[in-house]
């Protein structure tokens, strides 16, 4: 019986012909309505792995976004503020710092002094 949410023949048995494994799995070739075949995988039938009820549990998809969020930081989401959650570590939105601050924070770095000595009447 083809148990996949989604598949067109969802509910219907159907007459399995032969089955192919394959290096992604077992699949088998099934005859529909003695007009055609049709190749399904193990795990859309009724003797393929039950589905877990709680595959999109709150705690599950917590624990990939933490995942996620460790590999690549930069995908952590940003919140309403432009400040980045990336589990509970709080870091700046890099509007106040970044590229051009200098380290104490006076705006005197690389791109500060570029601007400012373009500025500087005189010196061309």
């Amino acid at each position: 019986m083809i148990t996949h949410p989604f598949h067109p023949l969802k509910g219907q048995r159907l007459a399995v012909l032969f089955s192919q494994r394959k290096r992604t799995g077992l699949f088998f070739v099934c005859e529909v309505e003695g007009r055609w075949r049709v190749t399904v995988a193990q795990e859309w039938t009724d003797r393929g792995v039950p589905a877990s009820a709680d595959r999109l549990a709150v705690d599950g998809l917590t624990a990939a976004r933490s995942l996620v969020d460790a590999i690549d930081p930069s995908a952590a989401p940003v919140e309403a503020d432009g400040v980045r959650d990336s589990g509970g570590d709080r870091r700046e939105s890099g509007a106040d710092v970044g590229v051009g601050s200098s380290p104490g924070g006076d705006g005197g770095g690389e791109h500060g002094r570029v601007v400012a000595a373009r500025q500087r009447p005189g010196r061309r």
